[in-house]
């Protein structure tokens, strides 16, 4: 069974009508909906388009620390997905999705960085708040690693075995690349 992770936005969002008034529209775009930020434009292996699949359900924990996860269920080249319910509490383009919103620890990403793993993909706004944000993704990004923001229906996963078809739009100038994101289930 597949089930789609991406959130779609529509053109009536007033995150379009944001985005529009930037001073590079062209890149705000990129950091709508479902996608993975590469602020350092590294070329993304294509090997990445098929992870194995780690969920961790970290709902209502504000910072994500590794004593909060059962760290034996990391393996090298993995998607690991957290569930921290934010877009299950807020529809995505509220004022409330995007501040405050959970994030991970330090010690989590340095961990992440450790086990080499692919995608750090979540269901809010990003891995880190504020002024944090970019650079922890650009850290991320310097070890291989990109992080996914805005994902949905993290809630129809469990934690058992499942694929991760992640499949992106390369752009020369987007820091922000649009994604569609897809796990691969056994059916109940």
């Amino acid at each position: 069974m597949y089930i789609d992770l991406t959130t779609q936005v529509s053109m009536d969002s007033p995150l379009i009508a944001w985005a529009k008034a930037q001073d590079n529209p062209h890149i705000a775009m990129g950091h709508i909906g479902t996608h993975l930020d590469t602020y350092q434009k590294t070329p993304i292996p294509l090997a990445y388009f098929k992870s194995e699949g780690v969920l961790f359900d970290v709902r209502d924990i504000p910072e994500v620390f590794p004593e909060h996860i059962d760290l034996s269920r990391l393996c090298e080249n993995a998607f690991v997905l957290f569930r921290t319910g934010q877009i299950e509490k807020y529809a995505y383009g509220e004022k409330a999705y995007f501040n405050p919103h959970p994030q991970l620890s330090h010690e989590l990403i340095h961990l992440l960085w450790e086990k080499k793993i692919r995608f750090i993909g979540l269901d809010s706004p990003g891995i880190r708040q504020h002024q944090e944000h970019e650079d922890a993704d650009r850290k991320c990004e310097e070890k291989g690693i990109y992080v996914i923001e805005n994902l949905t229906n993290l809630n129809k996963l469990n934690e058992k075995p499942m694929t991760i078809y992640t499949m992106w739009l390369d752009d020369a100038e987007k820091t922000g690349l649009s994604c569609r994101v897809i796990a691969e289930i056994e059916s109940q």
